[in-house]
């Protein structure tokens, strides 16, 4: 890896799994920052440096991500700058609009680099106990890019050394697409979990349809609430559809229409049924801009 030493402020499930997919390599120096001495613990046993001096872990690092939730970027962006160094800093968040004009604009203006970054993967589990070295394997990770090309370049390197296949978007098209593909469906899984599940012990009469259709709702509230105010805009828009295709929906079961119903969901089953063929045709777009551009 370009880095020899990255520190990463945030030892959850995507910070964690960023130190063990690098332990694993062995190719650079991983330390963490935390702001809590008991979840360190969970880090220091696998071997890595951990601390909740934030002047300490950052200290000749040339790489720093930043692995918190993203309403706690604003705060380390100025904790970094008063430590200072001569490090580029990225993220991991599902946020880029807000996260460019609050901490990117913060860092740059004094003088230290920011390439935002957003690895799409993840698990409706949290904290470093649910980290995995291979998280990232074949995951798409979304850069967002920045006034230094070498430095964005570097930092697209750093991600396709842990397995992901990289895509180049401006801040905006990112939180539109994420909305669409990621934080929509949370919602949608919240939801189907508040209306499914809404009588206590009917959950255990459902089988694989109920439990995969509300997995990721298990995730964590408080960092939920943060995405979803984060991207609110294109949220909202998102749920606009959403709303509409409900309507739809119901309309075609009030007027008994059994033929528009059948075409509505067979539209539905073949946008789902290509999934796989979207996300590998995706990755192979990638792969081939590269190869043109080298």
């Amino acid at each position: 890896m370009t880095f020899k030493k990255v520190a990463v402020l945030g030892p959850g499930l995507l910070g964690g799994s960023v130190g063990l997919a690098m332990q694993q390599r062995g190719k650079s120096e991983v330390c963490f920052w935390g702001r809590s001495e008991e979840k360190l613990l969970a880090v220091r046993k696998e071997g890595f440096f951990a601390s909740t001096n934030l002047a300490e872990v950052v200290a000749g690092a040339d790489l720093v991500i930043l692995a918190t939730p993203v309403e706690f970027y604003e705060g380390l962006a100025e904790r970094l700058i008063e430590v200072g160094g001569e490090f580029l800093v990225t993220d991991v968040g599902s946020v880029k609009g807000a996260v460019e004009e609050g901490c990117g604009k913060m860092l740059r203006s004094a003088g230290i680099s920011f390439v935002g970054s957003h690895p799409m993967a993840g698990s409706e589990q949290g904290g470093f106990a649910a980290a995995r070295a291979d998280l990232f394997e074949g995951a798409t990770c979304f850069i967002c890019a920045g006034e230094d090309e070498a430095k964005e370049r570097s930092v697209e390197n750093f991600w396709e050394e842990l397995g992901c296949t990289v895509k180049e978007v401006t801040a905006n098209e990112h939180d539109q697409i994420v909305a669409r593909i990621s934080h929509l469906p949370h919602a949608l899984a919240t939801v189907g979990a508040k209306v499914a599940l809404r009588e206590p012990g009917e959950g255990a009469y459902g089988g694989g349809g109920l439990t995969d259709t509300t997995r990721v709702a298990a995730g964590n509230p408080a960092m939920w609430t943060g995405i979803l105010m984060g991207n609110r805009t294109a949220v909202l828009e998102e749920l606009a559809h959403a709303a509409k295709e409900l309507t739809t929906m119901r309309d075609l079961l009030e007027n008994k229409d059994e033929a528009g119903l059948e075409n509505w969901l067979e539209r539905a089953k073949n946008l789902r049924d290509k999934l796989s063929e979207f996300q590998s045709g995706l990755k192979d777009s990638d792969e081939d801009e590269y190869c043109h551009a080298s």
